[in-house]
């Protein structure tokens, strides 16, 4: 390189040691932060019934109140269903069993969401040590609360995302036979209201 000009050889074969190089300049200088921001962000979803009911985490965000399905972020070289299974964990301290993918919701230029339907096992819901309790200790006017509610009373509830609470009611009306699902959309065309 000579006054930020980068000479690149006219051989095809020395072209082609010389961008294997240069990528692999360009890896050593990333750092770890650099590197997680271009990792896709890939949310982990737990869909959990038990009876006709439906655990949900209730939330209180800068005053509006809204309801969520327990889930979150994997980590690195963690499975979507192994962040499953610990975000459950984590949020709710319940055991629970991955039966299937129900859904995939891909936002675009954006992220993925993956979302399972998960039979209950034990344990009382409660929030987890994690992240959450955490977020609620700092007294920013951030609430959590793990909740089992009806599965009819969904429709009247501000569920996100709305698009997957609709998918829900109608599929546990036929068994989860038109499962598993997917749409691709722009997280603006989310709907935000009932």
């Amino acid at each position: 390189m000579k006054n930020g000009i980068i000479n690149v050889p006219n051989d095809l074969c020395d072209k082609r040691i010389f961008f294997r190089e240069l990528m692999a300049q360009i890896v050593i200088h990333l750092s770890p932060e650099t590197e997680f921001s271009m990792r896709k962000h890939i949310r982990a979803v737990a869909i959990i019934i038990k009876d006709n009911d439906v655990l949900l985490m209730w939330r209180k965000n800068q005053g509006k109140e809204y309801y969520v399905f327990p889930g979150g972020g994997t980590e690195e070289n963690e499975t979507v269903e192994e962040a499953v299974l610990r975000e459950v964990r984590e949020e709710t301290t319940l055991k629970v069993r991955i039966e299937k993918q129900l859904y995939h919701h891909h936002y675009i230029n954006d992220s993925d969401q993956y979302f399972y339907l998960c039979s209950y096992l034990s344990g009382e819901p409660t929030l987890g040590e994690a992240n959450e309790k955490e977020d609620m200790l700092k007294d920013n006017g951030n609430f959590y609360q793990p909740v089992w509610m009806k599965i009819e009373d969904l429709k009247i509830l501000l569920l996100y995302p709305l698009e997957i609470r609709d998918w829900l009611l109608e599929d546990v009306k036929n068994d989860f036979k038109n499962t598993p699902r997917e749409a691709s959309i722009e997280l603006k065309e989310l709907r935000q209201s009932l």
